[in-house]
């Protein structure tokens, strides 16, 4: 059996026009049914080396046989310039489409391609792809622009009359009774069964016997023809799929993404594609993107789409150079972010929308966790990420704290101390202070709590009654910055701050926080502070007569101005 290759086929007919497209007189407005000339559909293929047919399935595509393409094995641009004839009735007339072929698929399995015309073909109607199996016994219709019994190059399309035998997987018979099923140059044309709703592709043109074709004496009849009744599904999603017209944009196959892997894939409300070096997802919110690397394995790991949404972006180099990123397209925002240094990490939701605030990895630096879970004091269970500013940096959420950056000397002291599950979240930023000097973060802890930090003072927390006493005297702008964390007195039964302007609070169930400073301070520090005689202090420093006093458990110190001298009375 001879096979309909294009190799084989006349070639004193081939045409070619690189990259062009040409438009002849438009076929007539009765074509665009698509049912009242069925020639309109059949398309003829033109390369350099030899002609085969094709048919019209979408707009912009045909189906044809890989003998037309036999150097192009994966999805791309096809290794020389081909031609189409779409919509004509007559090759030596007027009417009609000559459109470049950019692009080629190969359907795995089966040696058809379908090729991408230049530009779509919008006022002939294509064929429609059947749904239902072709049957043995089955009256079809084959078509094609290859020889027949009296012409070696037609310029018009014929239609041959056949029935189909029993079909196996791929193929099925077809005989005729009436002259040549196929013969060359008809390799890829239609074999389609007339329905009341028009034409309805079930297989292509493979191969003959060529039995009563011109210029033949093979008396061995039927032709072979490949079964397309089957991949209605497949078909029609390559035909309607950005992310393979995004991916033949590229340049296929020889692109950065290499071939693709397996088939496309419905996940999410959308799909997505696999090829040897990324991945393309699509949405009709979001369109098609290019996702890579490790961001993709990291994708994949949490997800996909299900877990942060579609692609927004292709990966992207980050504006410092050092990173890539997507971002993606979950509600309240979310990225993968990715370097050498750090590995690929998403941020997500509210800490996504603070970090871009804060200026991205130019603000915080890159992320170096994922999001993660944590419980703070109060049992509510809040996420955070950790960033890779030089002096290190997270951003923490919970629902009652807000979503709040922390770094630094505060963020170490705070993470020394617990954390989020002793000291509670921030619900600040770190913020300067009013003086200028510092800086502090709060904390959502039940009595209250801050960790400030200046340069001469270093970081330190300070918490509950002592730290609303400190609040009452002005915060940094009173006793100046905390020089100890809240420590536990010596005795055990007291907390104690000491800070830069010579001032301590002191707190105990039994006394309350009172402040102690200056002169006073002083000699009590001098007595042994709370181990001394006169115990805790039981008021703050108050006016009176020539001076200042402070009372204790025990007695007191007063402060005279006249000469700055302080005595100390017991009782």
């Amino acid at each position: 059996m001879h096979v309909s290759t294009r190799r084989r086929l006349h070639r004193s007919t081939a045409v070619v026009i690189a990259a062009a497209t040409m438009a002849l007189t438009a076929p007539s407005a009765g074509a665009v049914t698509g049912s009242a000339d069925p020639s309109r559909f059949i398309v003829k293929v033109s390369a350099e080396s030899g002609n085969c047919s094709g048919v019209l399935t979408a707009p912009q595509w045909i189906l044809t046989s890989s003998a037309c393409f036999p150097d192009t094995t994966a999805p791309g641009a096809s290794t020389h310039p081909v031609t189409a004839t779409v919509g004509s009735t007559d090759l030596g007339g007027t009417t009609g489409y000559r459109l470049a072929i950019n692009a080629v698929v190969p359907q795995s399995g089966r040696p058809l391609v379908l090729a991408r015309l230049a530009t779509p073909v919008t006022d002939t109607a294509p064929i429609t792809l059947a749904a239902t199996p072709v049957q043995a016994g089955e009256t079809l219709q084959v078509a094609g622009y290859g020889r027949t019994a009296t012409e070696w190059v037609p310029n018009q399309p014929h239609v041959t009359t056949v029935t189909a035998g029993t079909p196996a997987t791929t193929t099925f018979p077809a005989t005729s009774a009436t002259g040549p099923t196929t013969c060359r140059g008809d390799a890829g044309g239609p074999a389609y069964r007339t329905t009341g709703s028009g034409p309805e592709l079930v297989g292509l043109n493979h191969s003959s016997w060529q039995n009563g074709c011109l210029g033949e004496t093979e008396t061995r009849t039927g032709a072979t023809e490949i079964r397309v009744d089957d991949l209605h599904d497949t078909l029609t999603t390559q035909m309607n799929s950005p992310i393979l017209t995004r991916y033949l944009g590229l340049g296929g196959a020889n692109s950065f993404l290499g071939s693709p892997v397996g088939n496309e894939y419905t996940v999410a409300g959308g799909s997505g594609q696999d090829y040897q070096h990324g991945a393309i997802y699509y949405s009709a919110a979001t369109g098609a993107h290019i996702v890579q690397d490790d961001i993709l394995t990291k994708y994949k790991a949490i997800g996909g789409p299900t877990a942060i949404g579609f692609p927004l972006t292709d990966q992207n180099t980050t504006p410092d150079g050092v990173g890539r990123y997507n971002h993606f397209s979950l509600g309240g925002g979310a990225s993968i972010y990715w370097t050498p240094a750090t590995n690929a990490h998403v941020v997500q939701g509210s800490i996504h929308e603070k970090w871009a605030a804060l200026g991205w990895e130019r603000g915080l630096g890159y992320p170096v966790t994922d999001e993660v879970t944590i419980t703070g004091i109060t049992g509510e269970s809040g996420r955070y990420t950790d960033f890779s500013h030089p002096d290190t940096a997270s951003i923490y959420w919970s629902p009652a704290s807000g979503t709040h950056e922390i770094q630094g000397d505060i963020r170490k002291k705070w993470l020394s101390l617990g954390g989020a599950p002793k000291l509670g979240f921030p619900t600040t930023d770190e913020s300067t202070t009013p003086d200028g000097v510092g800086r502090y973060n709060h904390f959502n802890h039940p009595d209250g709590l801050s960790v400030y930090w200046s340069s001469a003072s270093g970081a330190h927390h300070i918490q509950g009654a002592i730290r609303n006493k400190w609040a009452d005297y002005g915060w940094e702008t009173g006793f100046g910055y905390p020089t100890t964390d809240e420590t536990v007195t010596s005795d055990g039964v007291g907390r104690y701050n000491h800070f830069t302007n010579n001032a301590s609070v002191y707190w105990t169930p039994a006394t309350a926080a009172h402040a102690v400073f200056g002169s006073i301070r002083e000699t009590w520090a001098g007595l042994g502070w709370e181990n001394s005689r006169l115990a805790y202090p039981t008021s703050d420093e108050y006016d009176v007569t020539g001076g200042r006093r402070n009372d204790f458990q025990h007695g007191n110190i007063t402060w005279t101005s006249a000469n700055n001298t302080t005595q100390v009375t017991y009782f």
